[in-house]
């Protein structure tokens, strides 16, 4: 209908588009309001045959020969091994019934898609993918609580860096509900509504919002450094730093200054709930909801209730982020949660990777090619150094040694490398170009190496959370595999094709998860020992999912 070219570009990747764009294509004849709908479309109808969009010159010269055809599938075909990098193999069967169709027309390239269609989906991949689509479908219909849910009309944010104003946006935009963000400072509070701003500006600039669409939008939100509105507020959600005696004065300022039936909702990362209300007057409506950065483009939403969390608080946050666009998942009050807890092990094995000599491309090219958005140095740099500085020590405090890495936070801040945010970690950033600073291997008394393969890189840092994650379904942490395959897919972007952590143990087997762990551990160190739950469970013969 539309060409070569834009159909291999929405063919490939699985773009939806918006109406406008779809006309704009040829794949749609028109948009119009729904009340003419029924009449335009009938008039469609009498016309007959639709007229065919007139391809452009470019689209004439690239496609019309069989040399420019091929330069199309080649760059295509490069183009999406870069991005899939061999792991999905459903790419390379488009590109190959596309090709085949065109040369041999359509019923032959019909009858070749049927065929490649049956193998596909018998795949793992296949399977892996469809287990998150019915999983996430199942989880719509759950509040997490047995009672339910109330409705929330008015919502406030305590702190206006990065994370409160994401979480102001995405209760503006997707919950449609008015916010007001409270921040110390006058410039935190404007800040706030400025990177409000610069989002809608950015979806008008894309004509997904008008003008006035995006005025109406910013008259949801309000900003100061006052707790006027916090009376008529539902749900308060508090994103200030990561410093206990802080947020129980903010749980103290709430009760004292919004109405009694005000839920206070704390997006703390790794301290535990019941510590953050132990001094409320109302503790059973305090809870934890932790969001992932940034809160407008991560799925996930932790939401964490303490022991004397009531019923009704849990389901009407779960509701709530649920309408902010999140996928929520309920986890149980202890330091790191889950998505945390699982991902310490994974960062710190990739320091002692970085430690032994690996270089810092090596290193992300290795979690890149088994499935990972990200290398675990540049999620680093993203995340910031100073946040793993101050979340490492509670983790070490309240889990154990295990998750005591290696000792380097200290030395990358004091040589001024927190990340993207100071514009330099382990990578110098350039506007959207990036490259490693070689400059912190001196910092760091390294000189770099290639010794390990990429599978052995991969593994070292995979198996630790392999093994943190079953800690978690065994301690409760995590209601169900499901969850954790959930939790680990849209809060750490575990590899979706693989279907999450308990799935892939699944696929590999746990009588051979434990053999290269118990290899690892004699090669690497006693952090890699299979835990108790896996040993069990592959002593009885069990599996994760029935």
């Amino acid at each position: 209908m539309i060409g070569l070219l834009p159909a291999l570009d929405i063919i490939l990747t699985g773009k939806q588009l918006r109406a406008k764009k779809a006309k704009k294509l040829g794949i749609v004849d028109a948009c119009v309001p729904k009340s003419i709908l029924l009449k335009v479309a009938e008039q469609f109808i009498e016309k007959g045959k639709r007229s065919k969009k007139k391809a452009s010159a470019k689209e004439v010269i690239m496609s019309g020969t069989g040399l420019g055809r091929k330069l199309i599938f080649d760059q295509a075909g490069k183009k999406t091994a870069k991005k899939t990098r061999g792991n999905y193999p459903a790419t390379e069967a488009i590109l190959d019934v596309i090709r085949s169709g065109l040369e041999k027309g359509m019923q032959e390239g019909l009858a070749y898609e049927a065929e490649r269609f049956a193998e596909l989906v018998m795949t793992d991949e296949s399977k892996a993918l469809r287990s998150i689509f019915f999983a996430t479908t199942e989880m719509k219909k759950e509040n997490g609580a047995g009672a339910e849910p109330n409705k929330v009309s008015h919502v406030s944010v305590l702190g206006g860096g990065l994370m409160g104003a994401g979480i102001a946006h995405v209760s503006v935009a997707k919950a449609k509900v008015p916010v007001k963000i409270k921040d110390v400072s006058n410039d935190g509070a404007l800040n706030a509504l400025q990177y409000n701003y610069k989002l809608f500006e950015k979806q008008r600039k894309r004509r997904i919002l008008s003008k006035a669409q995006v005025q109406s939008q910013m008259l949801q939100l309000s900003a100061g450094t006052d707790f006027s509105q916090f009376k008529s507020t539902d749900l308060v959600i508090e994103a200030v730093f990561e410093d206990l005696p802080l947020k129980q004065k903010m749980v103290e300022d709430v009760e004292n200054n919004a109405k009694e039936a005000t839920i206070f909702a704390t997006n703390t990362s790794s301290l535990p709930i019941g510590q953050i209300a132990s001094q409320a007057k109302r503790a059973e409506q305090v809870i934890g909801l932790h969001y992932f950065s940034p809160v407008e483009k991560m799925p996930l939403a932790e939401v964490i209730p303490h022991e004397g969390t009531s019923e009704q608080t849990i389901a009407t946050v779960v509701d709530f982020a649920r309408q902010q666009g999140k996928t929520p998942i309920v986890v149980k009050d202890k330091a790191g949660f889950y998505v945390n807890r699982i991902l310490a092990p994974y960062m710190n094995e990739s320091a002692h990777l970085l430690l032994s000599g690996e270089p810092i491309e090596s290193i992300d090219n290795a979690l890149l090619d088994f499935g990972f958005p990200v290398g675990p140095i540049t999620l680093l740099d993203e995340v910031g150094v100073d946040i793993g500085s101050k979340i490492m020590p509670i983790l070490v405090e309240e889990l154990g040694e295990r998750f005591k890495g290696p000792d380097v936070f200290d030395i990358l801040l004091k040589d001024g490398r927190k990340g993207r945010k100071s514009g330099k970690g382990f990578y110098t950033y350039k506007g959207k170009k990036k490259s490693v600073d070689s400059s912190v291997y001196k910092t760091l008394n390294l000189s770099p190496e290639e010794r390990l393969s990429k599978s052995d890189i991969a593994m070292r840092c995979v198996l630790p959370m392999l093994n943190e994650a079953v800690r978690c379904l065994d301690e409760g942490i995590i209601r169900s595999p499901r969850d954790g395959d959930i939790g680990a897919i849209f809060g750490i972007g575990f590899p979706p094709f693989l279907g999450g952590p308990f799935r892939y143990m699944d696929k590999v087997g746990l009588a051979e998860l434990i053999e290269t762990m118990n290899t690892f551990s004699e090669k690497y160190g006693e952090r890699f020992a299979p835990c108790d739950g896996l040993l069990t469970r592959a002593e009885l013969d069990q599996t994760f999912y029935s």
